[in-house]
């Protein structure tokens, strides 16, 4: 990677979680001036697979979501120069999801984030291969929808800002101290330092070269075969965005979510 940008910006929710976990509301027209910055920058560009965001307190996705849709769109509209369209859809889908990294202290926020995340990145799907259902999409290529639920769960994960970044020997713990929230959960959870360079997909790949599936790839396929309604708990996220309507899967409360975002 040529570079990490990290999106320092909070949220919150209600008083409560202001006092006890530092969270401060960025509206979304906010969200969209600060990224708007980051195209006038010089050399800067959308589209720039060797850029990767790393959002440290990403709260319930304001950010993420808005990122990961500037970023779609660019390696889409980018990949339409040599691919046909439905190649172009899948590949921004998963260049966008593999270079976005966030992460926050508190697991309703990541458990939030990722269904949002889950959700734009499926819409943007249907949306692009002029698909009305989930279930023709799942029909279409279970396994790369097995990929995302992975990817997400691997980027957007519970993690300490002030420790996670730095991989020596006793300054994440240092670091960690600087605020109680902080030093509570490194207690708790150890240290968990991020490795940017391998991505859930590198992950993948790595284990397959010694012919292992990782378990949480073929609990992913389960999941989709279950139709969401059942299978492992890592994909929580995913439950409740889709409601059957006799055979058909529609991505439930969409417009909703693209107001918010």
């Amino acid at each position: 990677m040529e570079g990490i940008i990290q999106l320092e910006h909070y949220y919150h929710r209600s008083k409560e979680r202001v006092k006890d976990l530092g969270e401060v509301f960025t509206s979304e027209y906010y969200v969209e001036e600060m990224l708007q910055l980051l195209s006038t920058e010089r050399d800067f560009a959308w589209s720039n697979e060797e850029i990767a965001f790393f959002e440290p307190c990403c709260g319930h996705g304001n950010i993420v979501v808005a990122l990961f849709l500037k970023r779609a769109m660019a390696f889409f509209t980018k990949s339409l120069l040599y691919n046909a369209r439905d190649y172009a859809a899948y590949y921004a889908v998963a260049n966008a999801i593999h270079s976005l990294w966030a992460i926050d202290i508190d697991p309703e926020n990541i458990a939030e984030c990722r269904t949002r995340l889950f959700n734009a990145s499926i819409k943007f799907l249907l949306d692009k291969l002029a698909l009305t259902d989930f279930k023709t999409l799942i029909a279409q290529d279970r396994n790369y929808l097995a990929h995302l639920l992975c990817a997400i769960q691997w980027h957007v994960h519970e993690n300490e800002m002030l420790s996670a970044v730095t991989n020596q020997s006793k300054l994440p713990y240092s670091n960690a101290q600087k605020t109680k929230l902080s030093a509570e959960w490194v207690a708790l959870n150890k240290h968990q330092p991020i490795n940017f360079d391998l991505t859930w997909i590198d992950f993948f790949e790595k284990k397959a070269r010694k012919n292992v599936i990782p378990m949480i790839f073929k609990q992913a396929i389960k999941f989709l075969e279950l139709e969401l309604t059942a299978g492992s708990d890592k994909f929580d996220f995913a439950r409740g965005i889709f409601k059957s309507d006799g055979n058909q899967y529609v991505v439930d409360k969409g417009k909703e979510t693209c107001r918010r975002i």
